[in-house]
């Protein structure tokens, strides 16, 4: 016997629709009816019967796109255009460095004065210099630290009172790179810098230590008054 899936019920079964055909009918409507009837009953169990349905497949959800804010873009902007900037910087430093050393492998016993003459030197000095007497802020700068450190040292400091007056025939390898390097690069700025560092370290040998000229071969001199 073929039980009927669950959930659906049909009164008339195949059977019994067969079973109330009128008896007159001739053998052969007698089967065709049977026919008919037992096809819509295989229909039925068919349709009334549990249909798996198809589950679509489940997809991932996409990732949404970070998103970053204008002001974080501009500030990771302003970063790189800074980094470039430092990264040239660091790089011209290095010639400058390996320039110098060369000079002083060339000509290891040259005293600092005699370095400054040297052709490939002394052009770049003359660029310096005529940038640097053109430059009355750089100028003051340096004006600026000689008289500070000769009021270290006791000396009235008054502008145009004193002077600066720099010894390098005793300089060593290291005071000779660093100034081969600064005159170099054609920038009065760091001809300036590498006199004001030199200044500043000689600063507590003129002042506490009481020496006329520092180790460094710096020394601050009165400035002679004007003959009348």
């Amino acid at each position: 016997m073929t039980s009927q899936p669950q959930g659906c019920q049909h009164s008339d079964s195949p059977r019994g629709l067969a079973q109330r055909q009128p008896s007159q009918e001739s053998p052969t409507d007698l089967a065709s009816a049977r026919a008919a009837v037992a096809v819509v009953g295989i229909a039925l169990l068919i349709s009334c019967g549990k249909k798996e349905t198809a589950q679509a497949p489940v997809l991932a959800p996409t990732p949404k796109a970070a998103v970053v804010s204008d002001t974080k873009i501009e500030a990771e902007l302003s970063q790189a255009l800074a980094e470039d900037p430092k990264k040239a910087a660091a790089e011209e430093n290095e010639a400058l460095a390996d320039e110098a050393e060369s000079i002083l492998d060339k000509y290891p016993n040259k005293p600092a004065a005699d370095l400054l003459n040297l052709p490939e030197v002394n052009e770049s000095l003359k660029v310096a210099l005529t940038k640097l007497g053109q430059d009355k802020g750089l100028q003051n700068q340096i004006n600026s630290t000689v008289e500070l450190a000769a009021k270290m040292k006791g000396l009235e400091g008054t502008p145009g009172s004193v002077g600066l007056d720099l010894d390098t025939k005793n300089y060593n390898r290291d005071q000779k790179s660093r100034m081969l390097q600064a005159v170099l690069s054609k920038d009065p700025k760091r001809i300036v810098s590498f006199l004001v560092e030199e200044i500043g370290e000689a600063a507590p040998e003129l002042s506490y230590g009481g020496k006329d000229r520092a180790s460094n071969g710096i020394a601050i001199k009165e400035n002679q008054p004007p003959a009348k």
